[in-house]
C-alpha cells in the first residue's frame, strides 16, 4: 500500500517542466536583417541610395553614391561618372554589372545600413 501512495504522491506532483497552452504563443516578428530585400533576397524592396568616401568641400568631385532600386537595376556613381547596371545579392554581397564590367562585389550589411564602406543616405523614391 506504501507503494501505491508513494506513486500517486509522485503522479500529483507532476514534471516541474510547463509548456504553453496552444493559442498563447506569439510567432516571432520579422527580424531587421531581411526587411528591406525582396521575398526572394535577390534585390532590394525598395529604393537605397548609399553614400561615402566624399572628396573634400569645396573641391571638385562630390561624394561616391550608389543606388539601388527593386527592379535589379543600380547606379555607381564615382565622383563625376556614373555607371548604369543592374546588380545582384547573393551571400551577403551585392554585385553590379555595367557596360561589360563586373564591379568587385560590395559586403552588405545584416541591417541593410551599410554596403562596403558607403552608408544608407535615403530609403524611397528617387
Amino acid at each position: 500500500m506504501t507503494h501505491w501512495m508513494l506513486l500517486l504522491g509522485l503522479a500529483a506532483c507532476g514534471s516541474s517542466t510547463r509548456t504553453a497552452a496552444p493559442g498563447n504563443t506569439t510567432p516571432p516578428s520579422p527580424t531587421e536583417t531581411t526587411d528591406f530585400l525582396s521575398p526572394d533576397g535577390a534585390r532590394v524592396a525598395t529604393v537605397r541610395v548609399y553614400e561615402g568616401d566624399c572628396m573634400p568641400a569645396g573641391s571638385r568631385g562630390g561624394c561616391h553614391s550608389i543606388t539601388l532600386r527593386p527592379d535589379g537595376t543600380a547606379r555607381n556613381f564615382l565622383f563625376d561618372a556614373a555607371v548604369d547596371g543592374t546588380y545582384t545579392i547573393a551571400g551577403g554581397n551585392v554585385t553590379i554589372t555595367g557596360n561589360d564590367t563586373v564591379f568587385e562585389p560590395l559586403p552588405l550589411s545584416a541591417d541593410g545600413k551599410t554596403l562596403g564602406s558607403l552608408t544608407l543616405k535615403r530609403v524611397g523614391a528617387e
